[in-house]
Formats: structure tokens, sequence, C-alpha cells
């Protein structure tokens, strides 16, 4: 069973988060993190330190894994062709269809998703129906072969 996971780090200034290698995208929702600044998010799969700046940062962290967890904001189980390549993608912007499976979150605004009402820092599974005004972040997974758009970060993913 292939998991998307979103968790939430709030980091102190100076705070460091060690990560084992696995699929992943960090997207620095305020503050920064050593070499990545407020808006901006990078893919890894190696082992990472990811270390606050001197006001500190929140991170949003979407992690794949082949199980379950119970400690993050939102885990979904997503149904990949085990044949087919993926990729990784985070996308910020307006509410438009997502490509693929994935996860999002709204930074900023109020969005209805599902007919359910969603604050700033709430998440849903994608794909949804998606109404409102506000800004989104997300990171969803899609086939290789997918046409590249405009993306914060991508990376492609072993399963």
């Amino acid at each position: 069973m292939t998991s998307l996971s979103l968790y939430e780090d709030l980091l102190a200034p100076g705070e460091a988060l060690e990560l084992p290698s696995g699929g992943r995208i960090v997207y620095v929702a305020s503050g920064e993190l050593a070499s990545l600044h407020a808006g901006h998010a990078a893919f890894g799969a190696d082992e990472a330190r990811l270390e606050a700046g001197s006001d500190g940062a929140t991170v949003l962290r979407f992690e794949l894994t082949e199980w379950s967890v119970d400690d993050a904001k939102l885990c979904a189980h997503v149904e990949l062709d085990p044949w087919a390549d993926y990729v990784m993608r985070c996308e910020r912007g307006a509410v438009e269809p997502a490509g693929g499976p994935g996860i999002g979150c709204i930074l900023r605004g109020e969005l209805t998703v599902n007919g359910e009402i969603v604050h700033p820092f709430g998440a849903w599974q994608e794909p949804a129906e998606v109404s409102g005004s506000g800004s989104v972040v997300r990171v969803v997974l899609v086939r290789a072969e997918e046409p590249a758009t405009e993306a914060l970060a991508q990376g492609p993913i072993q399963l």
C-alpha cells in the first residue's frame, strides 16, 4: 500500500529535523531553512537535515511511503500502477483540478472542498471538488510521461 502523508513541522530558531531516506517534498510556508526561503520547495530522496533559520520555520513536508502513518496531518492511500514511472510534483497557486492523486493544503483564504469549508493549513486529498478564493500548495503524483508543468519542485519516485 502506497501512502502520501502531509506533516506540518513548526521549527524553533536553529532547530533541526533529521529525516531518513525516502521520497519527499518540503515546502517552506514561513521563515527559512538553511538554504530554502518561504514560498519555495525542494524534492529529495536521500537522508536530510532540515535546520530552521534565525526566525524559525513552518514547513509542510509531503512524504511517500509504502506504509500508513498515524502521526501525519493527513495520510492518503494512493493507487499507482506498479509498472509505470511517476514524478512527485509540488504546485502552488490557484485552484485547478489536480493532475493525479495527491494532497492539497490551503495557505491563505478559504476554500470549499467536497462541500466542506477549509481554512488556512487545512488539508485534503486530491482529486477533489474545490472552489473559493485562496492560495494553495499541493503535491501530486503524476506519470513521468505527463507534460511538464511549472512546478516549485519535482522529482522521480521509486515504488
